[in-house]
C-alpha cells in the first residue's frame, strides 16, 4: 500500500492548480488534480522513485511498517519559473 503524504499533495494540487492552465483545463478542481496525483503515485511510483508531469513531481521512496512505498509531492522547478515570468513580466 502507497502512504501519500495528504499535506505535500494538497497544497502541490493547489499550487499547481494555480499556476498551470491545462490542469484546470483537464480538471474541475484542484481536488481532481490531486486525486489525479494519487492516481499516477500508485500507478508508477512502486516501480520508479520519481514521475512527473503536468507541472508536479512525485517522489517515492521505501518505508517500514504498515506501508512499503510512500510518495511526496511537490511543483516542478519548470512550471514554477514559467509561472514567476509571466506574473513578474510588467514588473
Amino acid at each position: 500500500m502507497m502512504k501519500i503524504d495528504e499535506y505535500d499533495f494538497e497544497n502541490t494540487a493547489r499550487a499547481v492548480y494555480i499556476m498551470n492552465e491545462s490542469a484546470r483545463e483537464r480538471h474541475a478542481t484542484w481536488e481532481d488534480l490531486r486525486e489525479f496525483m494519487i492516481e499516477m503515485a500508485n500507478a508508477y511510483c512502486y516501480a520508479s522513485n520519481s514521475f512527473s508531469t503536468g507541472g508536479f513531481c512525485l517522489t517515492a521512496y521505501d518505508t517500514s511498517g504498515d506501508y512499503t512505498r510512500a510518495c511526496r509531492a511537490s511543483v516542478s522547478g519548470f512550471l514554477a519559473l514559467r509561472y514567476l515570468e509571466k506574473e513578474t513580466a510588467d514588473v
